[in-house]
């Protein structure tokens, strides 16, 4: 063999080696992103539309193409009662979904353990604090004791915030007539005299009230350094439930009782009367503008603006939200972390805030933008109408946040002998949260 054809030779055969070698990669790479898209990637979220969220996720498989293939299914529970049982049953059934959400006004909830800490590599607490709202460092950092040096980690990521609001209508009340506790008992004073078989706001009762619990807790945190039911004190509670009974009671202007029986034999709630222009006022979430629209509110009068306090300076106002978690028992961690570290980026969150426009952002980098946009196309409402720095936004620990829920509505629905009755809820609640969470008090009574 000469000399040319030896050469031409060798030159085949190393192009062989590379073909091969170019081969076995590609299908290496084939059989990753199979393994990778094999079995259903579930997220389990709360009160947020399905379908919306469904988008968000299509985003995310362009942004990952890695991922592109990968079944990726969202349930969207209406209820965080029913989600909180059904997340309980699935995790004990091992088909708890890959990502859940908790939520912040339960510290020490009974799932976080099912939770995994995110990585610093993948989302640095420093960062995070940089980024966010300064309250979302102090609920979702923590702390732990790695080879005699103390190391932070984020364990959940926020998309939203949102604090109560009133929404109003405009035709009777002015925006400074809200602009304090007592400004507000004046204009129902008002209001009452001029309309007397009207009742001016509708807050107090839980059946017939949207976010019941929520606003009477907002009412407990009126008074500073109060962020937990442990820090409710026996005099601190008579205080207020006796201040927030007053909107209740017949003989007071508002007189709210005086329509409690024909709206709950009715099985109607605070929105059909606001929608008929019976009463002036409701307070909830941003939310709430979803059933003001759907029962078709005037357009023209419609107006909110931040729940009241006392006076200005440093009380709490109550902030709610719920935060992504990743289950430790996942065999898709990596898919995980990323679609964790795609919730962090502005352009996720911008995304996110456009389909859930009465949601507060929790990234600063997007107050600007989002704060003087319309939570609802059809009224004159944007979110900077209830954007403070008067007060501080704070979490409130519920020790068990659907028990504190749903059992604190039969204190409001019964004005009689409500201090005994919440006082006994209380150490219930804490009982239980002793129980549950930490596996104490296991053969106490909690009733």
């Amino acid at each position: 063999m000469n000399k040319n054809k030896i050469i031409f030779a060798i030159i085949w055969v190393i192009l062989i080696i590379l073909i091969l070698l170019v081969i076995m990669k590609l299908r290496d790479s084939w059989n990753n992103t199979k393994n990778k898209s094999a079995g259903v990637f579930k997220i389990w979220i709360v009160w947020d539309d399905v379908e919306s969220a469904k988008k968000i996720v299509d985003k995310f498989k362009k942004v990952n193409p890695e991922y592109s293939s990968q079944d990726i299914k969202i349930e969207s529970f209406l209820s965080y009662n029913d989600y909180y049982y059904a997340l309980n049953s699935a995790i004990i059934q091992w088909k708890a979904p890959d990502i859940f959400v908790l939520n912040n006004n339960e510290k020490n909830s009974m799932f976080s353990n099912q939770v995994i800490w995110i990585s610093q590599s993948v989302i640095n607490p420093n960062d995070f604090r940089k980024k966010y709202k300064w309250f979302f460092a102090d609920d979702l950092i923590v702390s732990s004791w790695e080879w005699e040096k103390k190391q932070e980690y984020l364990t959940w990521i926020p998309v939203w915030y949102e604090t109560l609001w009133i929404f109003y209508n405009r035709r009777y009340i002015k925006e400074e007539d809200l602009s304090s506790l007592s400004w507000l008992n004046n204009v129902v004073a008002n209001l009452k005299e001029k309309k007397p078989s009207l009742i001016p706001i509708w807050i107090w009762n839980g059946s017939t009230v949207a976010w019941a619990s929520d606003i009477i807790t907002q009412f407990f945190m009126l008074e500073n350094w109060v962020s937990s039911l442990d820090d409710v004190t026996w005099t601190k509670m008579k205080q207020w439930l006796s201040s927030y009974l007053l909107y209740w009671d017949v003989d007071w202007y508002n007189g709210y009782n005086s329509r409690f029986l024909e709206l709950t034999n009715a099985w109607k709630n605070n929105i059909d009367l606001f929608s008929k222009w019976e009463t002036f006022m409701v307070v909830g979430y941003p939310r709430l503008i979803k059933e003001i629209a759907d029962k078709w509110f005037s357009k023209n009068f419609l107006l909110a603006t931040k729940f009241p306090h006392y006076y200005s300076g440093d009380w709490k106002t109550l902030v709610n939200y719920n935060y992504f978690v990743i289950n430790k028992d996942s065999d898709k961690q990596e898919l995980a972390n990323a679609f964790l570290w795609y919730l962090s980026s502005d352009i996720w969150a911008e995304d996110f805030l456009g389909l859930f426009k009465y949601y507060l952002p929790a990234l600063l980098s997007l107050e600007s933008n989002k704060l003087d946009e319309k939570i609802d196309d059809n009224y004159n409402i944007v979110l900077n109408d209830f954007y403070s720095n008067d007060h501080e936004l704070s979490s409130f620990d519920k020790w068990v946040k659907n028990l504190y829920d749903k059992n604190i509505i039969s204190i409001l629905d019964n004005s009689s002998n409500y201090e005994k009755s919440f006082e006994k809820f209380r150490k219930s609640i804490l009982c239980k949260a002793k129980k549950i969470a930490t596996l104490e008090w296991l053969s106490n009574s909690c009733e």
